[in-house]
């Protein structure tokens, strides 16, 4: 039986496939949108139906995401809601590809959540959550040892692109640029073969994954290479029922897509019922330096608050309330390229210097 995400993927996949869109033009996701929900109603009246359906999507869609948010760990904790308190949550919904009778409804609908009511909702239902988006992770398919942009394999990493995730997903564009780049890339490239790649995209690390045929469906050889090393892994997946060679494509992609979210926000989430305040000092070169240092903080959901004890032309002495560890802090504010470090007295300040930060960054995010 072929699962519903896999069903949705694909869908996405051919969607884009209509559209004309390609890999050299594809966006990633919101973290706040789901995408091409299949919906399936019947009522007494074509309106019924068609309620009942939107309102079995919305549920579906909420599971997604909670899990989007949420470790593995805590996903036994969600608790349902009704559909009088999920249906204010969603901030806006579109429909496509609409069937009906008289007593049937069928439709594939995308649900745009409302960022605030989805952070009071968990909040409220007590469970460790993350939204520290991290840098993309850039992943370079290959089958049969090559990078091709019409594969079964690219594509159904193209369409993990396009899920909002807080480990994004990015894709080659594929121009002569990056075709050049890949044609040298394996699974035992070491950073300096990648990192031209990864700079490109904003990559925190590159994900070489290759695929092969075997009896009975795919074996992926795959590493995760970053500045501080590589971490090799393999994984064979069979194919379940009549999944054709992109369906088993998109499951297998999904599933080590999902490692990367899991490894993630075991790290990140934290309870947002507990609060830490520390004193920082942050160093700016003039004013649009300040002024953009406290943008970073401001959108940093760990921070919780910023007030500015002390501030001169130079220098600003700040205390930041914040949610969860400190490490977590850091790797949040790490994601703008703005690193917490803390001297030998545990003094802290902020700095865009990624090579002072080093001691104290946190550990790369792998599968």
């Amino acid at each position: 039986m072929i699962g519903r995400m896999a069903v949705a993927a694909l869908a996405l996949i051919l969607g884009l496939a209509t559209a004309g869109i390609t890999s050299s033009n594809a966006q990633s996701a919101d973290l706040w949108t789901v995408s091409n929900v299949p919906v399936d109603g019947n009522g007494a009246s074509p309106t019924t139906a068609k309620e009942t359906a939107i309102a079995g999507g919305r549920q579906r869609a909420w599971t997604e995401i909670f899990r989007r948010l949420t470790p593995s760990t805590e996903w036994p904790q969600q608790q349902p809601l009704a559909d009088e308190l999920l249906e204010p949550m969603i901030k806006s919904f579109d429909i496509a590809n609409e069937r009906h009778s008289s007593t049937r409804y069928l439709a594939t609908v995308s649900f745009v959540f409302n960022a605030a009511s989805v952070r009071d909702t968990l909040r409220k239902q007590a469970v460790q959550f993350s939204e520290s988006v991290s840098k993309p992770v850039l992943v370079i398919a290959l089958s049969g040892g090559a990078w091709q942009a019409d594969s079964a394999w690219n594509k159904a990493w193209l369409a993990q692109s396009q899920r909002g995730r807080l480990v994004p997903v990015a894709v080659p564009v594929g121009d002569a640029t990056d075709t050049q780049t890949i044609a040298t890339v394996s699974t035992a490239a070491d950073w300096t073969v990648v990192k031209p790649m990864a700079d490109r995209y904003g990559a925190s690390s590159v994900l070489v994954a290759a695929q092969t045929k075997s009896a009975n469906g795919i074996q992926v050889t795959y590493a995760n290479i970053s500045p501080t090393g590589r971490v090799p892994r393999q994984q064979a997946f069979g194919r379940q029922g009549a999944e054709d060679e992109l369906l088993l494509a998109v499951r297998a992609s999904s599933q080590i897509a999902d490692a990367l979210q899991e490894e993630w926000k075991r790290s990140t989430s934290v309870d947002f019922g507990a609060q830490t305040s520390v004193a920082i000092t942050i160093p700016f070169r003039n004013l649009a330096d300040w002024v953009s240092i406290r943008k970073v903080l401001e959108g940093t959901r760990n921070i919780q608050r910023i007030g500015v004890d002390e501030f001169d032309m130079m220098v600003a002495h700040v205390q930041l309330d914040y949610v969860g560890r400190i490490e977590q802090l850091q790797t949040a504010l790490a994601q703008s390229n703005i690193f917490l470090i803390a001297d030998d007295k545990g003094n802290w300040t902020l700095s865009r210097n990624a090579s002072t930060a080093a001691a104290t960054s946190p550990a790369p995010v792998v599968p």
